[in-house]
């Protein structure tokens, strides 16, 4: 009983100390933004650029002479877009100017003559100086040609686009070959999701748990992708964001009621610290609805009374993990909502993204079990002890803290 004390008592101070670090983090954890282009025939390049209207507040200190966030956020993009052809930089035309966007968010458009049927590049360096871990998420049209994604990030702020594609070239194969780079990409670009494949490797030792795990949060992800990305639901993403940080923080801490031995006290320590939530929501200091908060209480309680042993959790986190997996799949399909499905593409762009999202996922799994069980075999068990509450209170820290930021900003 001692040993479990001492093990409870290390993983709070940790996942304390952990979160403390975090807070001092950049707020918006969850940074990304979207363009459509449209190249014609006659070299004309048109662009639209969405992002979330929260995201551009981090842009304020770099652009302090306009006057309100849509002059942010278009002079931004007028420094920071650019469009190539081999005889240098096209010239921007009328804009970039801002549209009417939905609420809590912000659009702007505007547009580049180019030489005809030149190779172009284009170079999109918005958000990564505030943002580094920053994601754009680019459609390409090009003439007749079926339209492709492209994958922006800190390292690769330009593409270059072949002036001899064609609509020929835009195959189905193609289409589908695209979709799963791009389910890859998101996947190893979300750092959240990363964190909750981390984290089920701690209710975990055995191979054979993990792969049941791993298949129930398929099983989840798929379904809820399929059905935003169809349109047939529409999720509140800013909800589901901070949802995806609680489904971190409760696998973690489920790992260490069930080491400790006092999943009771946890679980209501956890149930209570929900409750005060939804009464900070109804104080109006939260955003995340007060039903949303009551529910996670009374699922959090139960989930942590029904795996408080060992074999429990064992039993339970298949289940857990097709829950979670509902969770996280309305976050996949944040991506495929904004930029839109091609239609005429419909199932490959569909089929190709579950499955370029599975591959990345299962890398993630495997690389982090691999290392995970060979570096154990070099460590005594007081060691793997400490790593595995280590871990548990990182992830915990790191799972609370984008749960009540998220919270505040949904």
């Amino acid at each position: 009983m001692r040993r479990r004390s001492g093990t409870l008592r290390r993983a709070f101070v940790l996942g304390a100390l952990l979160l403390g670090a975090a807070a001092a983090a950049q707020a918006h954890t969850r940074s990304q933004s979207f363009s459509n282009w449209e190249i014609a025939g006659d070299g004309t390049v048109r662009a639209s650029f969405s992002v979330l209207a929260r995201e551009a507040t981090r842009l304020v200190p770099l652009e302090a002479a306009a006057s309100n966030l849509e002059a942010v956020f278009v002079a931004h993009l007028a420094r920071r877009v650019e469009v190539h052809s081999a005889d240098g930089v096209c010239v921007p035309v009328g804009g970039p100017r801002p549209l009417r966007a939905r609420e809590g968010h912000l659009r702007a458009e505007w547009h580049f003559d180019c030489p005809p049927g030149s190779d172009l590049e284009i170079g999109i360096a918005s958000f990564f100086d505030v943002a580094p871990s920053h994601v754009h998420f680019a459609r390409v049209r090009r003439g007749d040609a079926l339209p492709r994604e492209y994958l922006y990030t800190d390292a690769t702020r330009s593409h270059p686009l072949a002036a001899t594609e064609t609509a020929e070239s835009s195959s189905t194969a193609t289409t589908f070959t695209q979709y799963v780079s791009l389910g890859v990409e998101h996947i190893w670009a979300g750092f959240d999701h990363i964190a909750f494949l981390l984290a089920l490797l701690l209710l975990s030792s055995r191979l054979r748990d993990v792969a049941w795990m791993v298949t129930g949060f398929t099983l989840g992800h798929s379904l809820t992708l399929t059905l935003a990305a169809l349109g047939w639901v529409v999720p509140d993403v800013p909800v589901i964001e901070a949802l995806i940080g609680f489904t971190i923080a409760l696998v973690a801490i489920e790992s260490v009621a069930v080491e400790s031995g006092h999943a009771r006290p946890i679980a209501a320590a956890l149930a209570l610290g929900l409750l005060a939530l939804a009464g900070a929501t109804m104080l109006g200091l939260t955003r995340l609805p007060v039903e949303v908060s009551l529910g996670l209480a009374l699922f959090g309680y139960c989930s942590l009374r029904l795996a408080s042993t060992r074999e429990a959790a064992r039993r339970f986190s298949p289940v857990l993990t097709v829950v979670f997996g509902l969770v996280h799949g309305f976050g996949f399909a944040s991506v495929l909502m904004e930029i839109g499905l091609p239609r005429d593409r419909l199932v490959p762009a569909l089929f190709g993204f579950n499955i370029g999202v599975e591959v990345g996922q299962l890398v993630i799994v495997a690389g982090a079990f691999t290392g995970v069980t060979l570096l154990a075999r070099h460590l005594s068990l007081q060691m793997r002890s400490l790593g595995r509450s280590l871990l548990a209170a990182g992830l915990c820290g790191l799972g609370l803290y984008w749960f009540v930021l998220r919270a505040t900003l949904a």
